[in-house]
């Protein structure tokens, strides 16, 4: 009787301490850790073909993809370079996370915007920051498209994409809430397939901005998202 009430106390302790872990860890995943690194205007196509794993890395003459999986954890992630230095102009990554019970997805597009979208003469900046939301979303379509014979790029880009979409159309009809795209916690927003997101929009540069969008949805202890 000692014996098993020890065990499973001992079972239990193990588990508390594997759950304790996780929800402490913000490890990123492999491709999510090497997109962190790339330098939008100062990373070439070489730095970036160095960053990533040769498994799954597909290119073309101006972009190069790279798609991973690890149990439930799927990740695509997208650089575009510039045809007149070969620095890399626009990255686009996608976390997808599938199980029995939800469907949760992360994306973040970093992109320098041309000047002819920054300096076209917008009534308000929250016009502007539209356009500029718009002008992402048009991108990613296209330095997608290369790559959307690839299966498993194709089914985890399209879910970003159609996500930004919602995103985008949800902010037409509620432009009092648009304010909120460039707040600390974003713009909510539901998805057919992902239920409660938020968007996000962030100036890092002058000509330089990220869009982010999340799943809302409980995060994974073992992962912390």
């Amino acid at each position: 009787m000692y014996k098993a009430t020890r065990s499973i106390m001992l079972s239990g302790l193990g588990v508390m301490m594997v759950l304790a872990a996780g929800c402490g860890s913000t490890r990123p995943l492999q491709l999510e850790a090497c997109f962190n690194q790339i330098e939008l205007g100062r990373s070439n196509a070489a730095d970036v073909l160095n960053l990533l794993p040769a498994k799954g890395t597909l290119h073309t003459d101006s972009s190069v993809s790279a798609f991973s999986k690890k149990g439930w954890s799927s990740e695509v992630g997208i650089a575009t370079f510039s045809q007149k230095n070969s620095t890399a102009e626009r990255s686009v990554y996608v976390q997808r996370r599938s199980s029995m019970t939800s469907e949760k997805i992360y994306l973040l597009i970093r992109s320098v915007i041309p000047q002819d979208v920054l300096e076209q003469p917008y009534e308000t900046d929250m016009r502007k920051h539209m356009a500029i939301l718009r002008y992402c979303h048009e991108a990613m379509i296209t330095d997608a498209r290369p790559f959307n014979k690839d299966q498993g790029t194709e089914s985890i880009i399209g879910l970003g994409r159609t996500a930004l979409t919602v995103a985008i159309l949800q902010l037409d009809k509620r432009p009092r809430e648009a304010h909120k795209l460039l707040s600390r916690d974003g713009f909510d927003f539901d998805h057919s397939t992902l239920n409660a997101c938020h968007a996000a929009l962030r100036q890092d540069a002058d000509n330089m901005y990220t869009v982010a969008v999340r799943s809302k949805a409980t995060p994974d202890p073992l992962t912390g998202w």
